[in-house]
């Protein structure tokens, strides 16, 4: 059975306890916080948003104290989760340049994708390419031409958001090519014409 104190313990142990909360107070001018209180007899569990209102649809009413205590626990835990997770998305982002790819690019092997980064593209028909175009961060495919191919402009406010997207369209691509190499090499064992 959950208890306030047990809780914290726990928050403690788990490094919760650094993320905005209340547990059985006035959530009152907290921004971007998770509440668990007693509220009319019945306790409540709830997310605070950056006015410090109450998000909609986050509003969970408990029969005990000791519920509403485990699953604050749980969605602390959650939150923990999410934060951890952003961060670590942020750090990888924070790496990524124009400069970096090509070293990401060889520690993955993506190398089955004709691809050109920075102003390579002008010289690099039949491409995907990833660029900084009349000022703005770009990735798009080039045509036998060597010409861009605007149905497939995809723009960016930033290198790090343009990069991020290239490799992850480049992964894409590569899967796809692996997959149709693995359906080939069956029908062929299978003894279909491929």
């Amino acid at each position: 059975m959950a208890t306030i104190d047990s809780v914290r313990a726990v928050m403690a142990a788990e490094g919760l306890d650094d993320l905005a909360h209340v547990i059985d107070g006035d959530p009152a001018n907290r921004t971007d916080c998770l509440v668990v209180t007693r509220r009319d007899d019945a306790w409540v569990s709830f997310s605070t948003d950056e006015r410090a209102a109450v998000v909609d649809g986050s509003v969970r009413t408990y029969p005990s104290e000791s519920e509403a205590l485990e699953d604050f626990l749980v969605l602390l835990r959650l939150k923990k989760l999410l934060r951890d997770l952003q961060r670590e998305r942020d750090l990888e982002r924070a790496a990524m340049s124009l400069e970096s790819l090509p070293a990401q690019m060889e520690a993955e092997g993506l190398n089955r994708v004709r691809f050109a980064l920075g102003d390579v593209y002008l010289r690099r028909p039949d491409s995907f390419a990833v660029a900084r175009r009349d000022g703005v961060w770009s990735t798009f495919h080039v045509d036998e031409r060597a010409a861009v191919e605007e149905r497939s402009l995809h723009t960016f406010p930033d290198e790090v958001s343009a990069v991020a997207d290239f490799l992850d369209r480049l992964r894409s691509q590569h899967r796809k090519l692996e997959i149709r190499d693995e359906l080939r090499d069956r029908r062929r064992r299978a003894g279909e014409p491929s």
